[in-house]
């Protein structure tokens, strides 16, 4: 079993560090993919992970954190993808949730992102919050030129967006969500979505699944999902 996406270099997990690996690997949990969300951060990230064959990573910065001054280049992007144990580019996408400041600035990281995506040929972790509609028109204009590998984490998506998954062979990943007694449109969504399309993750430290909902969340309970 496999963690497809957690943030292991938060505070309140990597403290505990090594006692959540030893869990997870008792829960059977083969590999765990530690998601970076901000490039400052990423070297001390990199060394907390290195340490362990079952553990990867990601290069990125998320849409929740970009700003004027931090929008990383494709030069950039690419160099941190050369690492060993980097095996996807992200998160990354757009997240107009709390704020619509950075707009500019989202779209143009987002962009630098896919076009590593293609340069690399990693798979593009994929963060979206009330911006489906914007995300799906930036993937179409790249779909055109040629075929992207894309993981929509965390996927709480409408009908258009898992049929847009569908028809352009990306993948979609379930967190906790999926076990919460109010997410039944979410699990109608999903209905008959090819499982060989569906990954899980438990995006710890947060989003714990039933019956850990509301407690930190951390990578053995993936098996609950």
């Amino acid at each position: 079993m496999i963690d497809s996406h957690c943030h292991l270099n938060f505070d309140n997990l990597s403290k505990d560090f090594s006692s959540i690996i030893e869990r997870a690997k008792k829960n059977n949990i083969t590999a765990i993919l530690s998601i970076n969300t901000n490039p400052e951060k990423f070297e001390r990230h990199y060394q907390l992970i290195k340490k362990y064959q079952s553990l990867f990573i990601s290069y990125g910065l998320h849409p929740g954190n970009v700003n004027s001054f931090n929008v990383p280049t494709v030069a950039n992007l690419k160099f941190y993808c050369e690492y060993e144990y980097v095996i996807g580019i992200g998160e990354t996408g757009l997240d107009f949730y709390r704020s619509t400041e950075y707009t500019s600035e989202q779209y143009q990281s987002f962009e630098n992102h896919i076009e590593s995506s293609y340069e690399t040929n990693l798979p593009l972790i994929i963060h979206q919050r009330n911006s489906e509609k914007e995300i799906i028109e930036v993937l179409n204009n790249y779909q055109k030129s040629k075929p992207l590998k894309v993981v929509f984490h965390c996927f709480t998506g409408s009908n258009k967006l898992r049929s847009f998954c569908l028809d352009n062979e990306f993948y979609i990943s379930l967190s906790g969500i999926i076990t919460f007694k109010n997410a039944n449109d979410l699990r109608e969504v999903i209905r008959n979505f090819p499982l060989q399309r569906i990954l899980i993750e438990t995006d710890s430290p947060f989003l714990a699944p039933v019956p850990f909902r509301g407690k930190m969340n951390e990578p053995s309970y993936v098996k609950h999902i």
